[in-house]
């Protein structure tokens, strides 16, 4: 099953084609409107491919730092209902679903009332038998909505999906694959797949197995991150040019320390093990880690063992450039970790 946050802009004309990232930067597609997702554009997409595909649509600059919080309220919100994800970008999870039909649909309304509730955002959701399958199935929902591509419909449905929605066909691969006489799903299937290896390499065995509806990427989904982690850089001059006192670095902790417990509380999580990371002006880097007495998620813990490994490096803090915090052996608060049973 795959499932993906609705898009809510601001000041934005809706009834245009755009999409979410930033062109002067490296970088992914992050968000796409319907039409552009309708010709190929996704989420995760290089920013080249995207403007190569649709020169003509209007960007809208991403807002890193609260689509990260919403996107940390999302992976909370589908964990009350799903035991392990695997997450796509931002707003993008994939999930084992029930094959029953309407079991499906009772998971997809529980997933949208758990959503709605943490972040008012739209759903959409798509069940189909292959991974990248899911995904079209979801965006044909439009802006919310549900559908199930149960095994018995999965074959008419794929065959009427045009080759440039199958993961991995741009323009040029169309255009190659046009070239051979290839120009639907059936004709990519009849160009077989040894001549396909031969012409495209393993990128030829990767369509083959598309065309015939199995993902050659497995779902990998998991109960929860392994790791979370959160830094700043520090101000270590002040105007006069004089060093800034090493309070701002025991604030600065404690910042992160206040981040790192809203980071956990809304996965539902706690850690067994923390590490201090300090960056200085000539580029070194010192880290010092140790476990926990039990685990732990509130800020008071965290700024108390993190003060801890501070104390341990005895270097001139003064020279501080960046300050990180990376908590590990993050288990589920309240509950045993268990291992997820493929059957």
């Amino acid at each position: 099953m795959s499932k993906s946050c609705g898009e809510r802009t601001q000041n934005f004309e809706h009834d245009r084609s755009w999409w979410g990232g930033d062109p002067a930067k490296r970088g992914k597609v992050v968000a796409a409107s319907a039409d552009l997702r309708a010709r190929g554009i996704v989420e995760g997409m290089g920013l080249d491919e995207a403007l190569d595909r649709a020169p003509e649509a209007h960007w809208v600059r991403t807002d890193m730092g609260r689509a990260r919080e919403v996107s940390g309220l999302l992976r909370a919100a589908i964990r009350q209902e799903v035991e392990a994800i695997e997450v796509d970008g931002l707003a993008g999870f994939y999930f084992w679903a029930p094959s029953e039909r309407d079991a499906a649909i009772e998971l997809a309304g529980r997933l949208e009332a758990r959503v709605s509730e943490r972040t008012g955002l739209p759903l959409r959701f798509g069940v189909a038998p292959a991974r990248f399958a899911a995904r079209m199935a979801a965006e044909d929902a439009g802006a919310r909505g549900a559908i199930v591509i149960g095994l018995e419909a999965y074959e008419d449905y794929l065959v009427r999906q045009p080759l440039e929605r199958l993961p991995g066909v741009g323009p040029k691969t169309a255009a190659r694959l046009a070239e051979l006489g290839a120009t639907d799903l059936p004709g990519l299937r009849a160009l077989g797949l040894e001549r396909l290896e031969v012409l495209l390499g393993n990128h030829g065995r990767s369509l083959w197995l598309l065309a015939c509806g199995e993902d050659p990427k497995p779902l990998r989904a998991k109960r929860h991150p392994a790791t979370l982690s959160r830094e700043e850089t520090l101000a270590t001059r002040d105007e006069s040019g004089a060093d800034v006192e090493t309070s701002v670095l025991a604030e600065s902790l404690a910042r992160l320390a206040g981040r790192l417990e809203r980071a956990l509380r809304r996965d539902g999580l706690r850690a067994r093990r923390i590490a201090l990371r300090l960056t200085y002006l000539d580029e070194r880097t010192l880290t010092r880690s140790r476990s926990l007495d039990s685990a732990a998620s509130s800020a008071s813990e965290l700024i108390s063992a993190a003060q801890e490994l501070l104390a341990r490096i005895g270097a001139d803090n003064s020279a501080v450039r960046r300050v990180g915090l990376v908590l590990k052996g993050l288990e589920v608060s309240g509950a045993d970790d268990r291992q997820l049973g493929l059957f």
